[in-house]
């Protein structure tokens, strides 16, 4: 029998391979882009501690941009499978967890999985074109799905229930969307999942709530989907960004691993997609889908790309410089007497379009390499890696690769 000592796999003792484990979990030890990295995720820890509960919706909207870019990253980033839609994913969530609460009287605590179930669904329906399309074709569609789907919502404004069955027998709502469902978290007697504490403290309770319910959200996603990322799973994925025709020649079935990443996407934008709603997110087409029905997925994508796409943790850099943008253009706007807010989204495209010139693997990479040149210039050694702004192999540049080569053999086979 092997005791805990004894069970030797891959030349190394269970206590050995636990004691590797935790060396690498000692935050003190870690490579300095982790120590960073938990440094950012204390500071959202306490952010709360410098603001008044009441001013904590932006910093949780903030956290559900960085939840839905991640799960945007998964598909688009790794795979290369560029989607112009993925806000779809996240009505399907929001709506159906929410007329399941308004229209059925299911919980949430039902509704939100159900919810993630439904967007997964839709997953399957959109990505099973991508095993027929290229990616030009394959982008068409993922455009075209919210904008449908927001039709959809108007169409059966007062009732919709196809073959006799009652989806949503009071209708999705049109462009007020279906109302306000049941909050997870409320002051008592609020009828919410969760009854806080009553009073005025109370509601700053809620908002407090909100936020680290998010936050531990994002948490997890995060790393779920580094774990899969870093999974041999991961680098299938990286690998038909790269090259699809190699991974057909090693035997592997890309249009399988395409399919997983798009499901796995909309399972992770469909989560939440129910909980915002829940919590901070009124269900609208223009709350969740955004201006013109595509304005949220747009954001995404430059979410995105402003921290740096193919890295599942650039999303959350991507996020923070979104917000950061509102906040400076409030400080601006009263400087130069122009109101500023009112040209958004521009100077975020604007901040996008610095990061493709100057540092088209994202804000991450080129912090990384910058980290490492100075670090390389503090211990006399010539630093010989890649430049802060070059954009190398990032995962970027080899989807706007692709799809160059993708478009070129579209106008050749029409010649």
């Amino acid at each position: 029998m092997s005791t805990e000592n004894e069970s030797i796999i891959g030349n190394s003792t269970g206590a050995e391979r636990r004691q590797a484990v935790l060396e690498k979990l000692n935050p003190i030890t870690m490579p300095l882009r982790y120590q960073i990295g938990l440094l950012g995720l204390l500071l959202f820890v306490l952010l709360p501690t410098t603001r008044y509960p009441d001013q904590m919706g932006g910093p949780t909207t903030l956290i559900f941009l960085a939840i839905f870019g991640m799960s945007w990253d998964v598909v688009s980033g790794y795979t290369g499978q560029l989607s112009f839609g993925h806000a779809f994913f996240i009505a399907l969530g929001g709506y159906t967890s929410a007329i399941l609460d308004i229209q059925h009287g299911i919980t949430p605590v039902v509704g939100i999985p159900v919810g993630m179930i439904v967007a997964g669904i839709g997953g399957v329906l959109v990505g099973l074109p991508a095993l027929r399309l290229r990616g030009p074709y394959l982008s068409l569609v993922t455009l075209i799905v919210p904008i449908i789907l927001s039709k959809l919502f108007t169409l059966f404004n007062n009732s919709f229930t196809p073959l006799g069955i009652p989806i949503a027998p009071d209708g999705l709502g049109g462009r007020n969307g279906p109302g306000l469902p049941t909050q997870l978290f409320g002051i008592d007697g609020s009828g919410s999942v969760v009854e806080l504490a009553s009073g005025y403290s109370g509601i700053q309770q809620t908002a407090l709530a909100n936020y680290y319910f998010a936050l531990g959200l994002m948490v997890v996603v995060l790393m779920v989907l580094i774990g899969v990322t870093r999974s041999s799973a991961g680098s299938v994925f990286t690998a038909i960004r790269e090259d699809e025709d190699a991974v057909a020649a090693a035997g592997l079935d890309g249009s399988k691993f395409k399919l997983f990443a798009f499901v796995l996407s909309a399972l992770v934008a469909g989560l939440g997609g129910a909980i915002w709603v829940h919590t901070i997110k009124t269900p609208t087409p223009l709350g969740i889908l955004g201006q013109d029905d595509i304005q949220q997925s747009i954001n995404l994508i430059i979410i995105s790309i402003l921290g740096g796409t193919g890295t599942i943790v650039g999303p959350i850099v991507g996020a923070v410089v979104y917000a950061a943008t509102g906040i400076v253009i409030g400080v601006i706007d009263p400087l130069i007497g122009f109101d500023l807010a009112n040209l958004r989204p521009l100077p975020l495209l604007a901040a996008a379009m610095a990061v493709l010139v100057f540092a088209p693997g994202g804000i991450l990479r080129a912090s990384i390499r910058g980290g490492r040149m100075v670090l390389a210039s503090a211990r006399g050694e010539e630093y010989e890696g890649e430049s802060v702004g070059g954009d190398g192999d990032s995962a970027l540049g080899q989807i706007i690769e692709k799809y160059r080569a993708e478009l070129r053999d579209i106008i050749d086979e029409r010649r």
